[in-house]
């Protein structure tokens, strides 16, 4: 699966439930990893694949285990 690193607007976030910021997100459109703070953040990130990362969604603290 490929990720794309894109900037969610405060809109954005709130409708995804989510908070705003950089993030890795999914070719459809959902946010699997972030927020993070800055540009350059998520492709490091979609980079290290696997390692913790946040998922800015509350008692979570990284993305679901790939099966």
């Amino acid at each position: 699966m490929t990720f794309e690193p894109r900037l969610v607007s405060e809109a954005d976030a709130t409708r995804l439930g989510v908070m705003p910021g950089w993030w890795a997100l999914a070719p459809d459109g959902t946010p699997v990893a972030g927020p993070y703070p800055n540009q350059e953040a998520p492709i490091v990130g979609i980079g290290k694949r696997g390692a913790d990362q946040p998922t800015g969604r509350a008692g979570q603290s990284g993305p679901p285990p790939e099966e």
